[in-house]
């Protein structure tokens, strides 16, 4: 079995970005943060842009791209997103024409060693998608920015051994922030983002139909506490099964999470 692991860049409003690496294959998920934190954060794992096979673009949001132009100036690795984001992409990061491999939600490739399938998320974006990678057998899932979790998506990720989760708000935070009141609705409705309850909800299926780690992610940072979250889905799945749960901080994690088979798992405090 080949090492795989999994290793936060940056989680949040204001960047996101994921490495993803099983055997020779590394792929990053979204370029929402600068390219020289990304290099910088791939240095310290001994990587450089030469190794990624390929990015997994989940939508337009800026979050998400941010650091798009640049990576395409620097890197020729293939950029995957969906038709209507590739098209949305092009509008916005022109530079961006003619290097997009677009797909279609629900498509199965292969990046690489790794298999890829892209799913279709409720969220206001061009068309915004997960995903999950598989290698030797193992499945590895991608579900943030989605206002809830429809039953297809939650069919999706079942018997994924690692999941990447959005827990993005407290309900009680939101309401009581600062976000106007528009913002506010966006942000709870079906195409905004899901809050901790939902996430928890959402864990407690996973872990009793097999998922082992759960790596929660995209925490808002005005109305959110990683405790909160952290706190939340640790009393859902309380008692159903051995699992990790780990929230990704808004800077890039400490260490890789190694995703071994056999690897012990416990509860993360």
């Amino acid at each position: 079995m080949e090492q795989r692991f999994y290793y936060s860049i940056a989680s949040g409003s204001s960047g996101n970005c994921g490495l993803y690496v099983a055997g020779d294959t590394a792929v990053l998920i979204d370029l929402g943060v600068s390219l020289r934190r990304i290099t910088t954060a791939l240095a310290g794992l001994g990587l450089t842009l030469d190794r990624i096979a390929g990015v997994l673009i989940t939508h337009e949001h800026i979050d998400h791209v941010k650091g798009l132009d640049m990576f395409l100036k620097k890197s020729s690795a293939p950029i995957y997103a969906s038709r209507e984001t590739a098209l949305a992409l092009s509008i916005k990061n022109p530079a961006s024409q003619g290097r997009v491999t677009v797909f279609q939600a629900g498509e199965d490739f292969a990046v690489g060693a790794i298999g890829v399938h892209a799913f279709e998320t409720p969220h206001d974006a061009a068309q915004s998608v997960g995903y999950v990678l598989s290698h030797e057998g193992r499945r590895f899932g991608f579900a943030t920015d989605l206002g809830f979790v429809p039953v297809d998506i939650a069919d999706r990720l079942r018997g994924c051994d690692t999941v990447v989760l959005e827990s993005n708000h407290d309900p009680h935070m939101l309401q009581a922030g600062p976000y106007p009141y528009p913002l506010k609705q966006r942000v709870a409705g079906p195409n905004g983002h899901l809050s901790n309850p939902d996430c928890a909800i959402c864990a407690a299926d996973l872990v009793k139909n097999g998922t082992k780690t759960l790596i929660l992610a995209h925490l808002s940072e005005k109305n959110n506490m990683p405790e909160l979250a952290l706190q939340q889905t640790k009393s859902a799945v309380r008692g159903l099964a051995p699992c990790r749960i780990i929230v990704a901080p808004k800077g890039h994690m400490e260490a890789p999470i190694l995703l071994e088979e056999g690897e012990q798992c416990c509860l993360f405090d």
